[in-house]
């Protein structure tokens, strides 16, 4: 399946839903209408039933993202975000489907918090990353200085937030940001490699365990093991797919999930 947007692109194969934003004339930078197409995109995905993962990547091999248009902010005077934050997601905390960055080249200010907001991270050998918002007096408060201490230690993120500086994708790996380097050409199928694999565990299961890893973060370790704290861990227990999965396992053969 197949849809075109204005700014975005939606394909869907085997349960793995590939969101391109497609401003490539614009380095894949974000201006308001963008934005709010790309909130519903992802709301959309959301409600699919046969939809397991989210790929989001850019148009073209020059840029992921770069940001906020800031041109499109100057000709026209406005500069607008959904409720949902930049891309319309960076403010999202509880998207039920787990979301892959493929960064196929820049991923700057909103770009690279566009990534950190997803689960993994995925780049090509071409990809570099950076929050230069110092440089031209903002400060990267849509989730980069958020998220980024979190994703790779404090020290390592505030040598990257305080200074502006670019990290390419090598760094990005050492430091564990990024999962997996790949050549540009290879950025796509490693990012369904990584998301076959998601696809193929249960997703109620699946979004548990996403829910207690980000909630659980930076909690004590004795609150964090107490599962009154996640009721949805008993729904798990006792769901539909963990009895599938038992069965398929004694069964020899791939369960058949239903999401319940």
């Amino acid at each position: 399946m197949m849809a075109d947007g204005d700014y975005s692109r939606i394909e869907i194969e085997g349960g793995i839903a590939t969101l391109t934003i497609h401003r490539s004339e614009r380095m894949n930078a974000l201006h308001p209408a963008a934005h709010y197409e790309l909130s519903a995109a992802f709301d959309r995905l959301a409600a699919m039933n046969d939809v397991r993962v989210v790929i989001v990547t850019g148009a073209g091999d020059r840029a992921f993202c770069a940001g906020y248009d800031l041109k499109d902010n100057l000709e026209t005077g406005v500069m607008e975000l959904p409720p949902t934050g930049f891309a319309g997601f960076n403010a999202r905390c509880d998207y039920p489907l787990p979301v892959i960055a493929a960064v196929n080249g820049i991923a700057m200010g909103g770009g690279f918090e566009l990534a950190l907001a997803c689960d993994i991270i995925i780049a090509s050998d071409a990809a570099s990353f950076a929050l230069p918002e110092p440089r031209v007096g903002w400060a990267a408060v849509g989730g980069g200085v958020q998220r980024l201490p979190r994703a790779v230690g404090m020290k390592r993120a505030m040598d990257i937030i305080l200074t502006g500086r670019t990290v390419n994708a090598a760094e990005a790996h050492a430091i564990g940001l990024v999962s997996e380097v790949t050549p540009s050409a290879d950025l796509l199928p490693a990012a369904m490699r990584w998301a076959s694999q998601i696809a193929a565990c249960a997703p109620l299961a699946l979004r548990c365990a996403r829910q207690i890893a980000y909630a659980a973060f930076d909690m004590p370790i004795e609150q964090a093991l107490d599962m009154r704290h996640f009721p949805l861990s008993d729904a798990v227990l006792a769901s539909e797919d963990a009895i599938e999965g038992k069965r398929a396992f004694v069964e020899r053969r791939t369960p058949n999930w239903s999401g319940r």
